[in-house]
């Protein structure tokens, strides 16, 4: 059942920041298909990505989003999984099937971990749990969406690594190697954010949907995973905070 709609406004906060009023100079504008169907939430997201210098278009049921989803206008699909006349998980696991290249960035009131893992599992590009700041919000879909297209589809690239988005593969000059789902998902968040110290508790969560302290031992393993195909400096460990992408260790060889 959703929340009461007072409710659902009442704890929307959000945080102003350096993002708010953002505008891509020199770039064309991309356009963002936002699916929501609270009308102040929606156009509190509307507000925010066209300060940030986004087209935006937003829907609030399934049947319409889907059928502008099919267009290939957007550049990106934004999508708050309570519907009224839809499943969020099929859904997005159709915008998903039908434009595999177009990352769909979650925005959900639902804070289970469960719900997380669902919908990276389903290919979601990120998920974002209200309430979140103007910052966060455009900084993760920037992290989606502003990707140089490649051959192979959409990339992500930070220094020499280059992270095939539809493929699942990542590249630092030697070849493409083929990556797990943790491995993905790991690599996927920290190259969203480079130079940012991701903590073990935090992509235990994020990405095991766990909470278990015990079991931050399998993060270290994928770590370790990742830097055998991307070489040891690549991915630095902050003693006692966690892990971040090392940009000084950019161009250096491995």
């Amino acid at each position: 059942m959703r929340e009461p709609s007072s409710d659902r406004v009442r704890h929307f906060m959000f945080e102003r920041g350096p993002d708010e009023g953002f505008v891509m100079n020199g770039l064309p504008q991309r356009s963002i298909l936002v699916i929501e169907d609270e009308p102040r939430i929606a156009d509190l997201i509307v507000r925010i990505l066209t300060g940030a210098g986004y087209g935006v278009d937003a829907t609030p049921d399934g049947a319409s989003a889907l059928q502008r989803a099919r267009s290939d206008h957007y550049a990106g699909v934004v999508l708050d999984l309570l519907l009224p006349d839809a499943d969020g998980f099929e859904l997005l696991a159709v915008l998903v099937d039908e434009k595999p290249g177009r990352p769909v960035i979650v925005v959900s009131g639902l804070p289970e971990a469960e719900a997380k893992v669902r919908c990276m599992g389903l290919g979601a590009a990120d998920y974002v749990t209200k309430p979140f700041s103007v910052g966060e919000l455009v900084g993760r879909i920037r992290a989606g969406v502003d990707t140089s297209a490649g051959p192979g589809g959409r990339i992500m690239q930070v220094g020499p690594i280059r992270l095939d988005l539809v493929r699942r593969v990542v590249d630092t000059g030697h070849g493409a190697v083929s990556l797990s789902g943790h491995e993905f998902a790991v690599l996927q968040r920290m190259m969203a954010r480079p130079g940012h110290v991701y903590s073990r508790s935090g992509l235990l969560e994020e990405v095991w949907g766990s909470s278990s302290d015990s079991r931050g031992d399998i993060v270290d393993l994928c770590v370790e995973r990742l830097r055998a195909k991307l070489g040891n400096r690549l991915i630095e460990t902050v003693w006692s905070a966690g892990y971040r992408i090392d940009v000084s260790a950019m161009g250096e060889s491995s």
